[in-house]
């Protein structure tokens, strides 16, 4: 009888929690500013989810005012795109998703950051990419319904839903300062990664009548320099002089490839001219993107695209003129401030047409109804994703399970060649004298990469992170652990190399941390030589 009564109390306490549990999510839910939700907007008939998604998008064009249009096309300046007289909420386009959503945490619960794109590509496994598009998918719905915006020292307001990711650029030379940021130099590895990306986070697992979330491939098209140092060149005036055959062999078909067989619903322009004309006022994102490859999504442009091709590519005189051209070419979104400004002086100059406006609203609203915004939310589970989601321990054993298969082992000799039973030196044994030297030989930062969302709760920085030398000591169990820089990544001083140098000695294993860091290469720089920096190669 006891144990019954045990049993039942069980039961009963794990309901009352799972109550708690479902009414935390619904108040959660109500919490996030959505469409249709009062009385007397959901009367609206772009409201009535009886109509077809197409009817109630131009029912809700119909009903705005001229001067309201802009502000539902510009990205990043929200609230700008509440319309409060129809109960449309604000919509923040542009969430940083590349590895992992760059947000704050919420409280304790922060998003799994995911080993970078390059060390992905390595892996030549595209079900992690799949999963981690699926979990980064998840974690931005359940971070979006707490209400965080993006991790950077900036006021933005509270993130979105679509992913301003992945780049599937080509890295054809090492020197690009974003070459960590892309799965590989061959077009068709990074079309795959493309592929996996975009169908794990669109689509998900929770609800197949609903877009889980949007990705944006970028950036379109033929962009691989950030600047050249030394001169006045960068990717803000760059004009790429691509050949029909190399856009179509190597610049294109990873594109192609994420778009026609990912289904991919966004493209981000790029800062770069393509052959003259600058690439958001580029009419391949019509004939090509949109036409020849059947693309039924939106394009945003990168941030301050749009006022680049008047003020840096010299194609326009005017910002109106600029306007005009990336909205007639096919962007839709504006990452800045030039639709705002000038889109209704563009249009009383006669460069632009109301139907124009409409094209580009009708393909942006369209998403936000396909993400569920303007449906009712109590059956649907996108609005009732929990934050325990959120760096859980399955998406942290996801996250491991492919940053060990991003690893590449050149070599693990044996440690006598005269033996054919001799261990080989990896896995270092236990008790032993290890010597971690080099300039990242307690690296915790430097070795997360870029575009990374808050990787510690609160104010702790990277202090949940071990460095390299902590973990080592960690497992070094009965042993003796010594760590010495040596130098300093950039540096060009040899005064560490002494100290470094005796501790090697002593060791009966010496670990070598060389490398880069952002000071190194990163978006807007990049590296001049394709060899370590400062005197690491004297060091090593």
């Amino acid at each position: 009888t006891m144990t019954r009564m045990r049993m039942l109390g069980c039961i009963f306490l794990f309901k009352i929690s799972l109550i708690l549990l479902i009414q935390h999510q619904v108040a959660r839910a109500q919490s996030i500013p959505r469409a249709c939700s009062s009385f007397s907007t959901s009367k609206f008939p772009f409201c009535n989810v009886s109509l077809g998604v197409d009817d109630r998008v131009n029912d809700l064009i119909s009903r705005l005012q001229e001067d309201e249009k802009s502000g539902l096309l510009t990205a990043r300046e929200s609230p700008k795109g509440n319309i409060s007289r129809l109960g449309i909420p604000e919509y923040n386009w542009g969430t940083n998703c590349l590895h992992g959503v760059q947000s704050h945490c919420s409280g304790t619960f922060c998003p799994t950051s995911f080993a970078n794109p390059n060390g992905l590509g390595a892996t030549w496994n595209m079900t992690n990419v799949h999963v981690m598009g699926s979990i980064i998918g998840l974690e931005l719905r359940a971070l979006w319904l707490a209400g965080v915006s993006e991790n950077r020292p900036t006021n933005l307001p509270h993130v979105g839903l679509d992913c301003w990711s992945p780049n599937i650029n080509i890295n054809r030379d090492p020197r690009w300062g974003r070459n960590q940021e892309v799965p590989s130099e061959d077009p068709y590895l990074t079309g795959q990664f493309g592929i996996a990306y975009t169908v794990g986070l669109q689509q998900g697992q929770l609800d197949k009548r609903y877009l889980q979330a949007v990705v944006t491939l970028k950036h379109y098209a033929a962009y691989s320099l950030d600047d050249i140092p030394g001169t006045n060149i960068t990717r803000l005036n760059f004009n790429a002089i691509v050949s029909p055959y190399d856009l179509s062999n190597t610049y294109f078909p990873a594109f192609q490839a994420s778009v026609m067989q990912g289904g991919a619903l966004g493209v981000m322009c790029s800062y770069n001219a393509l052959n003259g004309v600058p690439a958001c006022g580029n009419q391949f994102l019509n004939k090509t993107l949109r036409g020849d490859w059947g693309f039924k999504g939106y394009v945003t442009s990168d941030s301050g695209a749009v006022y680049t091709i008047m003020s840096k590519h010299d194609y326009v005189k005017t910002l109106p003129e600029a306007a005009a051209t990336a909205l007639k070419a096919g962007t839709d979104i504006d990452s800045g401030g030039v639709y705002d400004s000038n889109m209704l002086n563009a249009k009383t100059q006669g460069l632009i047409s109301d139907a124009d406006i409409n094209l580009a609203l009708h393909r942006t609203l369209k998403l936000r109804f396909q993400l569920g915004l303007f449906d009712p939310i109590d059956d649907q589970p996108y609005w009732h994703v929990p934050l325990s989601v959120v760096g859980s321990q399955e998406h942290q054993d996801a996250n491991m399970f492919s940053a060990q298969q991003s690893l590449v082992l050149l070599a693990n000799p044996k440690i006598s060649s005269s033996s054919s039973s001799s261990p080989t030196i990896l896995p270092l044994p236990k008790r032993k004298n290890i010597a971690v030297v080099g300039p990242h030989c307690n690296a915790t930062s430097d070795l997360v990469g870029t575009y990374i969302g808050q990787i510690c709760p609160g104010n702790e920085g990277f202090s949940c992170i071990p460095g390299v030398f902590t973990q080592i000591q960690a497992g070094n169990v009965g042993g003796k652990t010594s760590m010495s820089p040596g130098t300093s990544v950039g540096g060009n001083s040899t005064s560490g190399f002494a100290a470094a140098m005796a501790i090697a000695k002593e060791a009966d294993y010496v670990i070598l941390m060389l490398g880069l860091d952002q000071g190194q290469e990163t978006e807007t720089h990049d590296r001049v030589t394709i060899g370590l920096p400062g005197v690491q190669d004297e060091f090593s």
